[in-house]
């Protein structure tokens, strides 16, 4: 380890022989992030991509210059399918160790394979035009885009949990289980992974509920009393005999009597017993299907308010998609590519101001972009105004114009110098409003400088 304030070598010891810097925090620093990188290695080795994200994460917010975590965290996203992601860290770990560095072999085995990265740019367009079906309603085609994605790059996480997502949504549970089961392989304690698991589980649960007390109502309404149905009687044709139609008669006659006066109340209160006992359990069954019935309304309200967040975590996924414009990483790639391969300044510089950062919100992408513009604007801005300058020395208006453009967008000391000439460039060319807007924006911007002086003289002058 080296001194931080002299660059001196420090060996084990605490302070530093030269200049007496006391460094003991830094390499309590440094020992923290390796025991995290560690750490990190460990939980890449079983899977748990996710774990060994955080902590190889917190490794870097500890020493940012640990190449070795750096390189690791690009591995780990790379297997996770975020290509972005994996060459923003390999970058930034080529700039931090430019010699000796095990990322030169991952950014070039990417590189020079043409056929791999054009693979990735296809997979997130792709992926953006799924997800724009899934937010239009369109789930068939959501669907058909995702199955491409996966089979392009079956380790992209993301496509996985949106594709297993609308099966869900369309109570395709076998399907969604199994796309959940294959990435699962790819990282075991993905949070995303196991709540999905966790709906699938309290879904299926609901549905054999329902599907029991739908049984039960239908096995009670079956259940019909066949006892009261007598069985019929053999008859004998006998001869004619009066006296037995006599005695026919007679028994008739006092059996009319018997049920009129004995029976018939009988029958009235049995039947008014039955009646009531029909109603009472009449009553009871209504009762417990109107329980039933309850639940089922329960079942329904927690199924319902799964699909709300089903869709919720739908549209936070729509919102992180956003930032994988392929258009605007197409030329942060190009940037990343001219400021590893060419020696000219001017083109470094020129590729880096076609970036349009304004849209690109992730933090490794931003630092990455700081760092390149940080080294290759540096001096860059007076050797472009010297050129531009020489161009209106020429009454190369135009091409004066161009060239200065380019120093005001990078916001050097000279914007200023800039700034004037570009309204004499307009000036010259007769074009009076452009003249008058810049003259007008250095007397806003330098009121103090002696530009600004000049402006005034020459608004004068319009």
């Amino acid at each position: 380890m080296n001194c931080p304030n002299c660059g001196s070598s420090l060996g084990k010891k605490n302070k530093c022989d030269k200049c007496g810097t006391n460094v003991s925090a830094i390499q309590k620093a440094i020992r923290i992030s390796n025991s995290c990188y560690n750490m990190g290695l460990e939980k890449a080795k079983v899977r748990d991509l996710s774990g060994a994200v955080f902590v190889l994460q917190k490794s870097l917010k500890f020493n940012k210059e640990n190449t070795n975590a750096r390189n690791l965290l690009g591995l780990v996203y790379y297997e996770m399918g975020e290509i972005v992601a994996a060459l923003s860290e390999w970058v930034l770990s080529k700039h931090f160790q430019p010699q000796d560095n095990d990322c030169d072999y991952y950014i070039n085995s990417i590189q020079s394979n043409q056929t791999r990265l054009e693979s990735a740019n296809q997979t997130i367009k792709k992926y953006n035009a799924a997800l724009q079906a899934a937010k239009q309603g369109n789930d068939d085609l959501a669907v058909i885009q995702l199955k491409k994605v996966t089979s392009l790059n079956p380790r992209f996480l993301r496509a996985h949990h949106l594709l297993a997502l609308l099966y869900m949504k369309n109570n395709e549970r076998e399907k969604a289980m199994k796309v959940l089961n294959k990435i699962r392989k790819i990282d075991v304690t993905n949070t995303t992974t196991l709540r999905y698991f966790e709906e699938l589980k309290n879904g299926q649960q609901s549905l054999e509920t329902e599907e029991r007390n739908v049984e039960h109502i239908a096995n009670n309404s079956n259940n019909v009393n066949l006892s009261g149905i007598a069985p019929i009687s053999s008859y004998r044709e006998e001869k004619p005999n009066i006296w037995v139609f006599l005695n026919l008669i007679i028994g008739i006659v006092i059996g009319v009597g018997l049920l009129y006066f004995l029976i018939v109340p009988n029958v009235k209160k049995q039947s008014a017993s039955n009646y009531n006992a029909k109603v009472v359990d009449l009553n009871s069954q209504i009762a417990v299907q109107n329980k039933e019935i309850s639940t089922l309304e329960g079942d329904k309200e927690e199924l319902q308010s799964s699909i709300d967040d089903l869709k919720k975590q739908m549209e936070d996924l729509s919102k992180e998609s956003e930032k994988y414009d392929e258009a605007l990483y197409d030329e942060l790639f190009k940037a990343i590519k001219v400021y590893i391969t060419s020696n000219k300044k001017e083109e470094v510089v020129q590729a880096l101001l076609d970036v349009n950062m304004s849209k690109i919100d992730r933090k490794a992408a931003t630092e990455l972009y700081d760092l390149m513009k940080e080294k290759s604007f540096t001096g860059a801005a007076s050797d472009i105004y010297e050129q531009g300058h020489t161009y209106y020395s020429q009454r190369k208006y135009e091409e004066a114009i161009e060239v200065l453009k380019q120093v005001v967008e990078m916001k050097d000391e000279k914007v200023e110098d800039a700034l004037y000439f570009i309204g004499r460039s307009y000036h010259m060319l007769s074009d009076k409003e452009n003249a008058k807007k810049y003259y007008e924006q250095i007397i806003e911007e330098y009121p103090d400088s002696s530009r600004a002086s000049q402006a005034k003289t020459r608004l004068k002058e319009l």
